[in-house]
């Protein structure tokens, strides 16, 4: 805590506004910069916020509407899980489905290949959500799915704005450096041809 107190006076000192005769153009400019840069990240919020919001409304219908038109069956595996396991050459298993069969609620039997747990045998069951056309479906919506990605989606535009604005201040500060290291080349450069110069007697 008191080294971030330190690291803020310090940045304070650096950046105010004031008449100190030393401090150059390029001093100047790169304080507005990063004035700017703060206002601009504070500024930021609000789309976040914004987007935030836009996510978790269309979160709060998709709650209401998806538990209506989805259903939660059981089904009937019609094969060996162990038979459609797909294994790369590390031994990682990259699927494990199996074709099963279920009604729909109107009575109409439905089969296709769908994710199983492993080792699932054949006339096992399996509880699965399907849509209002009797085709698998994910699970409706909850309401901490619908916070989580809330927060994902302002998070990630705050970041995402947060590190463009950053990223051009390094880039002013670093072409404002490359000014800096210039003027004091040609300020050396200069200092140097008046010292080497014979004195006139």
């Amino acid at each position: 805590m008191r080294s971030l107190a330190r690291w803020t006076m310090r940045c304070v000192r650096r950046y105010r506004f004031d008449r100190n005769p030393l401090r150059r153009r390029s001093d100047r400019i790169e304080a507005v910069a990063v004035l700017v840069t703060m206002l601009a990240v504070l500024a930021a919020v609000w789309p976040a916020l914004l987007a935030g919001r836009v996510v978790y409304q269309r979160g709060l219908v998709a709650e209401r509407v998806e538990p209506a038109v989805r259903h939660r069956v059981t089904a009937v595996l019609l094969e060996d899980a162990a038979s459609s396991d797909t294994v790369t050459s590390q031994g990682a298993v990259l699927g494990i489905k199996a074709k099963v069969m279920w009604h729909t609620p109107d009575g109409r039997a439905r089969s296709q290949v769908v994710p199983v747990p492993a080792q699932a045998k054949a006339g096992s069951t399996l509880k699965m959500w399907i849509d209002a056309a009797g085709r698998p479906a994910a699970a409706p919506r909850t309401h901490p799915q619908t916070v989580a990605d809330a927060v994902v989606a302002g998070f990630g535009v705050f970041a995402g704005g947060t590190g463009l604005l950053i990223g051009g201040l390094a880039l002013a500060r670093w072409s404002l450096d490359r000014r800096r290291y210039q003027e004091w080349e040609e300020a050396w450069s200069t200092a140097h041809d008046r010292w080497r110069r014979p004195r006139q007697p």
